[in-house]
């Protein structure tokens, strides 16, 4: 893998979750307006603690929006979504089935959090679900 942005579309690419999504089109940093599709937003590159030696731990943020149909009865369907995608996370890190990282770097966590509707369109149509990811990895010196 060349960056980690790469290791991680290519990982949430293969996440049985989004395959649920009739999918039109998936982005980095943006989502379309029109339901299906999702985007992967980069929310930083933390250094957590640097290493004498050179490298260190840091942690991968990123944020996953889903642009669904959200009329009233597919609404508990997708906020029922957001939690299995949260569980689904977890269920990654206990398997250590993690993205492939960049040379030098060594995923330790996956975790999930605060998943939710972040907004509704104009119409009331459709929602965008966002759930913010951490990748906890270990970057090596030199």
């Amino acid at each position: 893998m060349a960056s980690i942005i790469e290791s991680v579309r290519e990982y949430m690419a293969e996440c049985p979750l989004l395959a649920e999504i009739p999918l039109k089109s998936r982005y980095i940093d943006w989502t379309s307006a029109t339901a299906n599709n999702y985007g992967i937003i980069v929310d930083g590159n933390v250094l957590i603690k640097s290493f004498i030696s050179g490298g260190g731990k840091y942690e991968y943020n990123f944020f996953v929006q889903a642009r669904l149909r959200a009329e009233d009865k597919k609404s508990l369907e997708n906020a029922e979504w957001v939690e299995r995608m949260e569980a689904w996370c977890r269920e990654q890190t206990a398997a250590k089935n993690f993205p492939a990282m960049p040379k030098g770097c060594t995923p330790t966590k996956l975790s999930a959090a605060n998943g939710s509707l972040f907004e509704r369109d104009k119409t009331g149509n459709t929602g965008l679900y966002q759930i913010q990811f951490k990748l906890n990895y270990i970057k090596s010196g030199g």
